[in-house]
C-alpha cells in the first residue's frame, strides 16, 4: 500500500521538529576530582551554542589574521609578501634609470652634433644628403695597401716620446696645473712635418695642414678620451679627442684609425696613420684642429710646428 502525499507532509514537519529539538537539547558537562569527587568545572551546552561558538572563534581568527597582514611588519614572513620598502625602492630606481637614460640620450645627441660640426656636415642640405651613406668605410682594397710595421712604429714612437722636449716649449717633465692657460705648455706635436696650409678661420680653415712622409704615425696632442672615430666623404678618416680644461683636438685625412670611440689615450700615443683620405687633393698630410671652449685656436700658438715657407 503506497503512501499518499498527505501522509508524507506531516512526517517532514516532524523531522524538522526533531532536528530543532536535538540542536536545543542541553548537555550538562561536569569535571570533578577522581579522589574526592568534588566538582571542579560544571557547565551546560547545546549543539546550537557549540556551532555558534565555533563560528565566532573562526571569525575572530580571520579578523586577527587580516589585521596582522594589513597593519604589521609580520606579513613579510608570510610566503608571497615582500618587504614593505621594496616597492618604493624599485620605484625610485626606475626613476633614476629613466633620468640616466634621458641624460645619455642628450650626450649622444651632443657628441653626434659635435662630430658633424667638426667634419663639416652641411645641415642646410641634410635632406639632399639623407640618401648618402657618408659614414661607410672606404673599400677594402684601399686600406689593404697600408702596411703597419708595429715594431718599427713602436720604436719611432718611443724615440719621439723620449725626445718630446724638442717639440714642447717647456719640456716633458712639466705637470699641468689646473688652470686652462697652463695646459698649452704640454701639448704634444701630432706629426713631425711641415705646415703647408696655415690656420685661417676667415676662409673656413680652422686648423693647420701638416705634410710629412707616408705611413707616419699620428700622435695624440694630449691626454683625453676619443669622442668620435669615423669616416666622411669630405674629410676621410677622422678622429676627435676631448681633453681636460675644455680643449678638443681633431685629426683629419688619415689613412686608417688606430683608436675607437670611448678609448682613453695619453699624450704622444699613436691614434692614426698619415694618409690622404677624403676629398683632399693635396699631398699626404694631416689636417689638425685645436679648439678651446668651442672656439678654434691656432695650433702654432700652442706647440712648435715647422712652416714649409721657412724650410
Amino acid at each position: 500500500m503506497s503512501e499518499t502525499p498527505q501522509d508524507k507532509k506531516p512526517r517532514k514537519i516532524s523531522l524538522r521538529n526533531v532536528s530543532y529539538k536535538k540542536l536545543n537539547q542541553t548537555y550538562d558537562f561536569l569535571m570533578s576530582r577522581d579522589d574526592t569527587g568534588r566538582p571542579m568545572l560544571n557547565f551546560k551546552l547545546n549543539l546550537l551554542n557549540l556551532i555558534l561558538v565555533i563560528i565566532g572563534i573562526a571569525l575572530l581568527l580571520i579578523i586577527i589574521t587580516t589585521f596582522i597582514i594589513a597593519f604589521t611588519p609580520l606579513r613579510e614572513y608570510i610566503p608571497g609578501y615582500t618587504d614593505t620598502n621594496l616597492n618604493r625602492e624599485v620605484y625610485e630606481l626606475n626613476l633614476r634609470a629613466d633620468s640616466l637614460e634621458k641624460e645619455m640620450h642628450k650626450k649622444d645627441i651632443y657628441f653626434d652634433n659635435l662630430r658633424k660640426i667638426v667634419e663639416g656636415y652641411d645641415f642646410a642640405a641634410d635632406s639632399a644628403l639623407a640618401s648618402l651613406s657618408i659614414y661607410e668605410p672606404l673599400p677594402k682594397g684601399v686600406t689593404d695597401t697600408i702596411t703597419l710595421k708595429k715594431s718599427k712604429q713602436d720604436s719611432i714612437l718611443r724615440a719621439e716620446y723620449e725626445a718630446q722636449s724638442q717639440y714642447n716649449l717647456f719640456g716633458s717633465d712639466y705637470l699641468p696645473p689646473t688652470k686652462p692657460s697652463s695646459l698649452v705648455k704640454n701639448f704634444f706635436v701630432p706629426l713631425n712635418g711641415s705646415i703647408i696650409n696655415a690656420f685661417n678661420p676667415d676662409n673656413g680653415h680652422f686648423g693647420v695642414d701638416i705634410a710629412s712622409e707616408g705611413d707616419q704615425i699620428i700622435n695624440a696632442a694630449y691626454d683625453g678620451t676619443v669622442v668620435f672615430s669615423s669616416w666622411s666623404i669630405n674629410h676621410g678618416y677622422c678622429i676627435g679627442i676631448q681633453h681636460a680644461d675644455s680643449y678638443f683636438s681633431v685629426y683629419k685625412h688619415n689613412a686608417t684609425l688606430l683608436k675607437k670611440e670611448g678609448d682613453y689615450v695619453k699624450a704622444g700615443e699613436a691614434i692614426a696613420i698619415l694618409g690622404e683620405s677624403g676629398d683632399s687633393k693635396q699631398v699626404e698630410h694631416l689636417h689638425f684642429e685645436l679648439w678651446h671652449n668651442g672656439i678654434a685656436v691656432n695650433p702654432v700658438d700652442y706647440m712648435t710646428l715647422n712652416n714649409a715657407a721657412d724650410n
